[in-house]
């Protein structure tokens, strides 16, 4: 009974201590981001940010395919709904998480995001890795909007 009332307490810290993964958009003066992560932690899954009014949208993923080589233009795939889209962006070393990062840019316009508005969730294929991300309460729109040349 005891070992059960501790297995019991103890799945109860471990569920309150732990975090998911949630979207927000939040901004500097210059710069919005838009982060799929755990709030006021480092522990990030995607992240899109750009200088406000620039036109630019980058994508950061900082997690792939360990065996990817840094310092490399990567071609990789994101899958929204039905389509498909086809991006480069250039790899570097994640020490910390022991594999490999990737970073591109889009113009605010790229169909990509008119996509990624209409889907539930989208898929990153990188290298060997394939990571899903949800969608839901990502502001693509609020993004995009402050993004987008005046």
């Amino acid at each position: 009974m005891i070992a059960r009332l501790f297995f019991i307490l103890l799945l109860t810290a471990t569920a309150a201590s732990a975090q998911e993964r949630q979207w927000f958009l939040d901004s500097t003066e210059d710069d919005a981001y838009l982060i799929f992560g755990v709030p006021d932690s480092d522990d990030v899954g995607i992240s899109f940010w750009c200088t406000m009014q620039s036109g630019e949208v980058r994508l950061f993923i900082p997690e792939t395919d360990a065996a990817l080589e840094a310092e490399q233009t990567l071609d990789f795939t994101i899958e929204a709904g039905t389509e498909k889209f086809s991006l480069t962006g250039r790899t570097m070393a994640n020490e910390e998480a022991g594999s490999t990062s990737v970073e591109t840019t889009l113009t605010a316009s790229a169909p990509l995001f008119a996509a990624l508005q209409k889907s539930d969730r989208f898929t990153v294929r990188a290298g060997a890795s394939q990571i899903i991300y949800p969608l839901t309460d990502a502001d693509l729109e609020g993004l995009i909007r402050v993004c987008r040349k005046p």
